[in-house]
């Protein structure tokens, strides 16, 4: 098995290689290698994971090692159940993303480069999930960021696409200088960089609970970036200008997914930690809330679902922060299903509107009936509508969480609770906002310029990997009411309560018709428009940062061009001028040098003749 992880690992590096080497060269060729490589890698993951759900072993394998520093790094993996449904997450989204790029690239002369990005990026999320040396985890964490900055900036005319590829690398890489930190102190601190080591080692010492509060800190912050929470919160609505089956990989199944993975990988150290607990459980609680209302007041489709995707991650991030492993783990799958399948809709939309803007979408519903199927089943189960998949996550994640503010012991009583009122405030902002979108998208008059357009569906290519993931989106609960199935008999929980189920039904239930009051009395202004150019946060960064690293790069610039090349000119110009004297006396005439013999001959002896006077 050990060498089917390997060949899993490699094929998408090597696939990214031959779609670069012929795509440029044969178009059908490039095409071919891309989605093919994805296929294998899915068939490969599918092998690796099957074996590994449920109550196999875990499989561990170290197939290098080096003794050039201590403690050593070594090549080595780890296959268990959370890894393997993360394979299965990552490997399907990743495979119906390339197939979905064949129609929505379609004709772009940089399909090669960004199809081998997708496959470098497929990879680098398989690295990270069955990592089992630090080292190896941050090799594929950091060439996920820089996947996503070459991908976001796909379209790298437009200003906005270079832009958000620049804030979201820049801010995720501040942010991982956390998790480079961490390494180093846990290395230090138990002499090894294997996960499975330093996870048994924090299981089995309880003394060294009070020793670990920094590093679990500092991976927390890391993962803070990774996933777009608060305070970095705002690259992830700025990088939407990407291709849109980018946004649907990156929020989906790699990047943002891979911040609740190390989480749920490192639980162990988290839970030995309660700083870092409480630490997520805060941020959670305010991401969740703020990103839903962005999401409330955009009127861009694909940065609604950004900001729900920001909203959505801090629900994963505060079931782990109280305890609820198993519901954190499932939402984690549901989201990947459903939020998939709502971008890869909203890119359909955009194919055939040619905008994000909500503004100029309406009446779409009948000219684009897959799309109008699918985007609704997408947004049923965001809203948590039953039966479908994020119904049943999304309960479970605020069971768990009221659990564990009533008898979990993980962070102080306050912050529990504080947070399961975020939840369910969240919850009604998101059936306010989904429901809002998927109105202003596919009811109402056509807007003017539809006669304009050439309404139509997208190709197969398109609408067949939404139909896909229709079916995860719809039957997923199955999955969800069983934990133990796939994350193993230790994961044995009541993932369905009766009472907050009924609860969070009604609560779904009044608040849609509320909204669709406003919109029956009220039209699209379902509520006065609101001006959101910037978040607060950004202004701050802006102001505390940006403004005052651009002064100093200003300062460094005049001083280094006043100052010091002044000096270097100066120098220049003295050597220049004592040279042109210099050259004066040397012009080869010899009339010129006999008048300076004379001249220096009588003006020695008259100096002479006045010194003896």
């Amino acid at each position: 098995m050990s060498w089917l992880v390997l060949t899993l690992l490699v094929v998408p590096f090597v696939s990214a290689v031959a779609t670069l080497g012929f795509g440029h060269r044969a178009e059908g060729a490039g095409r071919g290698i891309a989605v093919g490589g994805s296929l294998l890698t899915l068939g490969l993951a599918t092998a690796v994971a099957v074996p590994h759900l449920g109550a196999a072993a875990p499989l561990t394998h170290v197939y290098a090692e080096t003794a050039a520093t201590l403690p050593p790094f070594q090549l080595a993996v780890l296959v268990d159940p959370l890894s393997a449904v993360l394979l299965l997450l990552a490997g399907t989204v990743a495979a119906l993303v390339q197939v979905y790029s064949l129609g929505y690239l379609r004709g772009d002369s940089r399909y090669p480069s960004y199809a081998a990005l997708v496959s470098i990026f497929t990879g680098a999320m398989c690295t990270v999930v069955v990592a089992d040396d630090l080292w190896v985890l941050l090799v594929g964490w950091e060439l996920m960021g820089a996947c996503s900055y070459f991908l976001i900036s796909h379209h790298w005319e437009l200003a906005e696409a270079r832009a958000g590829a620049v804030k979201a690398f820049l801010m995720t890489r501040t942010a991982d200088l956390g998790l480079l930190f961490a390494i180093l102190l846990l290395g230090e601190r138990f002499g090894s960089y294997r996960i499975s080591t330093i996870l048994e080692a924090v299981a089995g010492q309880a003394l060294q609970r009070d020793e670990l509060w920094l590093p679990a800190v500092l991976v927390a912050v890391s993962v803070m970036g990774k996933s777009a929470q608060f305070p970095f919160h705002t690259w992830l609505p700025d990088a939407m200008p990407g291709p849109t089956p980018i946004s649907a990989l990156i929020h989906a199944a790699t990047m943002v997914a891979a911040g609740v993975f190390l989480v749920a990988r490192l639980y162990p150290l988290f839970v030995s930690a309660p700083a870092a607990l409480t630490l997520l459980a805060l941020t959670a609680a305010a991401t969740m809330f703020l990103a839903a209302l962005y999401a409330l007041v955009t009127d861009d489709l694909k940065r609604v679902l950004a900001w729900s995707t920001v909203s959505q991650l801090a629900y994963m991030f505060g079931a782990l922060a109280l305890g609820a492993w198993s519901a954190g783990v499932m939402h984690l799958l549901s989201h990947g299903a459903f939020k998939a399948l709502l971008f890869l809709a909203a890119g359909s939309v955009m194919h055939a509107v040619g905008s994000t803007s909500m503004d100029r979408m309406g009446g779409l519903r009948t000219k684009l009936p897959d799309t109008f199927a699918t985007m609704t089943i997408g947004f049923a189960a965001l809203a948590g509508v039953v039966p479908f998949v994020g119904f049943f996550s999304k309960d479970a994640v605020i069971a768990g969480a009221y659990e564990g503010a009533v008898h979990g012991r993980l962070v102080w009583p306050w912050v529990a609770w504080v947070l399961v009122g975020s939840m369910v405030l969240t919850a009604v902002l998101t059936v306010a906002y989904s429901l809002r979108a998927w109105l202003l998208t596919f009811f109402g008059p056509e807007q003017e310029h539809a006669d304009e357009l050439d309404l139509h569906e997208a190709p197969p290519s398109m609408r067949v990997p939404l139909w896909l993931l229709v079916v995860p989106t719809t039957i997923g609960g199955f999955v969800v009411l069983n934990p133990a199935a796939v994350l193993g008999p230790e994961h044995v929980e009541q993932m369905f309560h009766v009472g907050e189920s009924i609860l969070m039904t009604a609560l779904v239930a009044v608040t849609s018709l509320v909204v669709l009051a406003l919109w029956r009395s009220r039209g699209r202004e379902l509520w006065p428009r609101v001006v959101v150019p910037h978040p607060p946060v950004d202004r701050l960064y802006d102001a505390a940062l940006v403004r005052p690293v651009r002064w100093l790069a200003r300062l460094v610039v005049a001083a280094d061009r006043d100052v010091v090349d002044g000096y270097a000119d100066g120098a220049g110009g003295t050597a220049r001028g004592v040279g042109g004297l210099l050259r004066l006396a040397q012009n080869g005439n010899v009339q010129s040098y006999l008048m300076v013999v004379v001249v220096g001959a009588a003006a020695v002896a008259v100096v002479a003749g006045a010194v003896t006077t």
